[in-house]
């Protein structure tokens, strides 16, 4: 499968599917679409080629291609990261076998993240399932198993912080 079409694929998935049943931008005032000419969300390979005049691509140090934008946008052109936040389809290891598992985005502000709120079982399981379309590709099967190995990292490195202290 082309890494346009899987990156279509997933837009699909979620064109309608929202963290909560509610738009939780009224809880932060929209805090996850305000930032500044160089605060953006991470675009998947092929991903650029998708995105509209409205929304500024920029290339990090690292050579990412990150979306920057005004904080407003046709929600039906946002970018595969903004569709999935605060949460992120983690590839775990369980009893030997990987697994896909919603978890919070360790990079995400996001006050759903420290809360209580009963996220949409809808929404989490679409974004397993866009864990799943991301592996069809080579090229979007190399840039998200790096993501999960980076993710992974953080997490080890979370719990031995939390456990000496």
């Amino acid at each position: 499968m082309k890494k346009e079409n899987v990156i279509l694929t997933c837009y699909s998935l979620l064109r309608k599917e929202t963290p909560l049943k509610l738009d939780c931008g009224k809880i932060c005032g929209g805090k996850c679409c305000k930032g500044d000419s160089n605060l953006g969300m991470l675009l998947f390979p092929g991903e650029e080629n998708l995105i509209d005049g409205s929304i500024e691509i920029k290339e990090t140090e690292n050579g990412d291609k990150i979306a920057v934008c005004n904080g407003t946008c046709d929600r039906n052109k946002r970018p595969l990261s903004c569709r999935i936040y605060p949460v992120f389809p983690l590839i775990v290891k369980e009893s030997n076998k990987e697994k896909i598992k919603t978890v919070f985005d360790l990079r995400a502000d996001c006050p759903l993240t420290n809360s209580e709120f009963e996220f949409n079982k809808t929404f989490l399981r679409k974004v397993k399932r866009v864990g799943k379309y991301l592996l069809l590709n080579e090229e979007t099967k190399e840039f998200y198993l790096s993501l999960c190995d980076d993710f992974n990292e953080e997490l080890a490195l979370l719990k031995l912080l939390q456990k000496n202290l």
